[in-house]
């Protein structure tokens, strides 16, 4: 009987240790759940910092491009040229993407000119079909989907698709027959592919890395290559944004050389040149438009120069002054201070040897808000042709930004189109890029997560082996 109570105390006493033994268990467990979960939690609270951060700089980034394009009002080419690699905002850095022209293995910074690009709205096939990879079908499929029904302008032969061809697809469309709103847009039509805007530069970075190069995406032309022996794609040669008021640099009205009344025109020169080559030019315009019997006499300024018996020391000096249009703005000129190689080559009557002498000639010359000196640069001919066609003024700007946060865990990507043709400035389109991933060396975030300041990339080809 004693044996059995002991036996019986000893069971309730093994009893209370097994579940005192698993009340100990369970509190354990849920002391490293709760641990865990604070450590999530601090971390993602971490991150979200991090996050907004970024994001507070990428803003503040935007408010400098936009700055920029206003202290310079219309001067492409100081705008283009401001320093934009690691600004600091706070605590956190900034750097404004842009694509080198020479080549696809060096890092650049700096806000894009939309005016140094071919604009696709007013672009015909013929000049199109001078881009690196283009065919004559794609160029007239490009012309096509923007030309008003009815129209036969800008096209060179009938090969262009149309609303049939986009209707026999699996999910059919119509052509738009209206402008285009980006450059983006240029997907939705036959012929063009991602390999063709943007060859092998997947994340659009201007820098074509060994893992880029070697691995392609299936959907990217691997063959694609440019002019300058690089894998960009075209994408970078191309705007929908380029015009300009056809006004002074100063805002102020432009004397028609087509006008028959010569008087402003008199005055001007009198003022800028001399009295007696004032009248030796003007009188020699008053006969050709006499001549002209109301017929238009220069179809641009650069005809107006050839006939009025100017020196293009002159013509530089007078030709920002000058129209011989009435329009009120210009569309789709090219700014000859700014385009690249490429673009220029795809101005019509543009030899490569023309738009080598171009490049050329504009890193010798100051910054000039004229086209005369393109006269000194190729024959007086060539540039009179030219003329209708380029501009030395820029009211668009593009800038592809990356933002990053001061611990260097967060990051934000945008990229944004800036108006500046009136005072404020504004941003007319902006694409969030975060997507992509990050588009500079992974050494710029370890820096910044080691408390250092982040290295130089400008001319660097750090981004090799990514």
């Amino acid at each position: 009987m004693m044996q059995s109570r002991r036996t019986s105390r000893r069971a309730r006493r093994g009893a209370i240790f097994v579940t005192a033994l698993g009340i100990i268990v369970i509190l354990s467990g849920l002391v490293l759940v709760f641990a865990q979960s604070m450590r999530t939690e601090a971390v993602a609270s971490g991150n979200r910092l991090s996050y907004v951060q970024a994001d507070a700089v990428e803003q503040g980034a935007e408010k400098w491009v936009l700055a920029q394009c206003e202290t310079y009002p219309g001067d492409g080419v100081t705008i283009t040229e401001v320093p934009a690699e690691a600004l600091q905002i706070g605590s956190g850095y900034f750097w404004v993407l842009a694509p080198y022209q020479q080549d696809d293995q060096h890092y650049q910074f700096g806000i894009t000119d939309e005016a140094g690009k071919l604009n696709i709205n007013t672009a015909s096939a013929n000049q199109l079909i001078m881009l690196p990879g283009m065919d004559q079908q794609t160029a007239d499929s490009i012309v096509t989907w923007r030309k008003k029904v009815g129209s036969n302008t800008g096209a060179t032969s009938a090969d262009g698709a149309d609303t049939p061809d986009y209707n026999m697809l699996q999910e059919g469309y119509d052509a738009k027959h209206s402008t285009y709103e980006t450059v983006e847009e240029l997907m939705l039509v036959e012929g063009v592919t991602n390999g063709m805007l943007f060859g092998l530069d997947a994340n659009r970075d201007g820098v074509v890395t060994d893992l880029e190069r070697n691995n392609p995406d299936p959907t990217f032309t691997s063959s694609f290559n440019t002019v300058d022996g690089t894998n960009r794609g075209i994408f970078n040669d191309l705007t929908v944004y380029s015009i300009e008021p056809n006004t002074t640099i100063s805002g102020g009205a432009r004397i028609n050389v087509n006008s028959t009344d010569t008087s402003k025109l008199l005055n001007y020169l009198t003022k800028t040149l001399s009295a007696s080559r004032a009248n030796q030019i003007v009188g020699r315009i008053r006969g050709l438009i006499r001549a002209a019997r109301g017929r238009t006499v220069f179809s641009s300024i650069g005809s107006f120069y050839q006939l009025s018996g100017m020196t293009v020391q002159e013509f530089d000096l007078v030709a920002d002054n000058l129209t011989a249009s009435k329009a009120k703005s210009s569309t789709g000129l090219v700014n000859v201070n700014t385009a690249p190689l490429e673009v220029l080559m795809a101005l019509p009557n543009v030899q490569e040897s023309d738009a080598q002498a171009i490049v050329a000639q504009r890193s010798n010359i100051a910054n000039s808000p004229s086209i005369g000196w393109v006269f000194q640069a190729v024959s007086p001919a060539t540039a009179a042709r030219m003329s209708q066609y380029i501009t030395a003024r820029s009211f668009q700007y593009s800038a592809d930004i990356v933002a990053v946060s001061p611990d260097g865990r967060a990051f934000k990507r945008v990229r944004i189109v800036v108006d500046a043709r009136q005072t404020p400035a504004k941003i007319v389109y902006r694409r969030d890029l975060t997507s992509l991933g990050w588009p500079l060396p992974d050494e710029v975030r370890t820096a910044l997560k080691n408390g250092q300041p982040p290295p130089s990339l400008s001319g660097s080809t750090l981004g090799f082996g990514r």
